[in-house]
């Protein structure tokens, strides 16, 4: 039993026949059936129940077919990390990101990256923070990007920006204006909101013995822009994401400083870390303090005048 042989099992299993997963393989049926039935008589276990058109696993196929899928996993990964070793600065980066960050704040990081090193590939995985977190845990992403808040622990974090909440509407439900509001003005209305910002909504307007209305839940902040631009109440969201916004869809920074959103960089200290991620990381930390040295300097120059 070999790797290319676990392959062949696998593609058979996941095509439902000898025929499918020949064509799929490029090759002819006999020598791959041949193959299947050298398998069965090593490992001395019936691995398909044989039907007319399709085949079906047995339970020892579905239990080698468990454990090829993470031998041949196993194997590209350890493939890709001596790639590494060898390359250095060419490959892949597999990048998680939560939706409110890869279509906004990400270009920003990224694009100077990019041009720096035109050799490296990228395969971004767009999730929620606990799936991306899951999979960093996983070993299956080199970095994610993620929002607060989340369980830490065990994992290596950079903070790499800090922003406001904002509330987002359609006139009446909100003027048609940018200025800050209070929380007290979203007292009684229906709230829209990503499900992860629940406690941190509940104890803000706890804390202010407010009341807290909700309209709608959701697993994406996407969702919540999509439901507030139809003027079905008020979405609560990042500030990175006002540009996304429909034009007519008011905008505003709620006043209450303890409504923010942190965004972080994590990796898992525990597993391997590639060179190509290590030099991302680097980049989004210096861009990180770029940003920070920018805004402390429009923050003086404000002073000034």
């Amino acid at each position: 039993m070999d790797l290319k042989q676990l392959g062949y099992f696998v593609t058979v299993a996941r095509e439902g026949s000898i025929s499918a997963a020949a064509r799929k393989l490029y090759l002819s049926q006999p020598p791959l059936s041949a193959q299947m039935k050298t398998l069965e008589r090593e490992l001395g276990c019936v691995l398909f129940e044989r039907g007319s058109r399709k085949i079906q696993l047995t339970q020892a196929g579905r239990l080698l077919y468990d454990r090829a899928v993470a031998l041949l996993e196993m194997s590209e990964m350890t493939r890709r990390e001596m790639l590494d070793y060898r390359q250095g600065s060419e490959g892949t980066l597999r990048l998680g990101v939560v939706s409110s960050v890869g279509s906004t704040l990400l270009r920003r990081w990224v694009i100077r990256f990019c041009t720096g090193h035109p050799k490296i590939h990228y395969e971004l995985f767009e999730a929620n923070t606990y799936e991306l977190l899951e999979e960093l845990r996983a070993g299956l992403l080199d970095l994610a990007i993620v929002r607060s808040p989340f369980n830490d622990k065990g994992l290596q974090c950079l903070t790499l920006a800090s922003e406001p909440m904002m509330a987002v509407a359609l006139p009446p439900l909100l003027p048609a204006s940018s200025d800050p509001i209070p929380l007290s003005a979203l007292c009684g209305k229906p709230l829209i909101y990503y499900r992860r910002w629940e406690q941190v909504l509940e104890d803000a307007f706890a804390e202010q013995r407010l009341a807290l209305s909700v309209f709608c839940k959701n697993d994406d902040a996407r969702t919540t822009a999509f439901w507030a631009a139809a003027g079905l109440g008020i979405g609560i969201l990042p500030a990175s994401m006002a540009p996304l916004l429909p034009p007519g869809v008011a905008a505003h920074p709620i006043s209450e400083g303890r409504l923010c959103s942190k965004i972080f960089a994590v990796r898992d200290p525990s597993g391997y870390f590639s060179t190509i991620a290590g030099m991302f990381l680097e980049h989004l930390a210096a861009a990180t303090r770029q940003d920070s040295d920018t805004t402390e300097t429009d923050e003086e120059d404000e002073e000034e005048d």
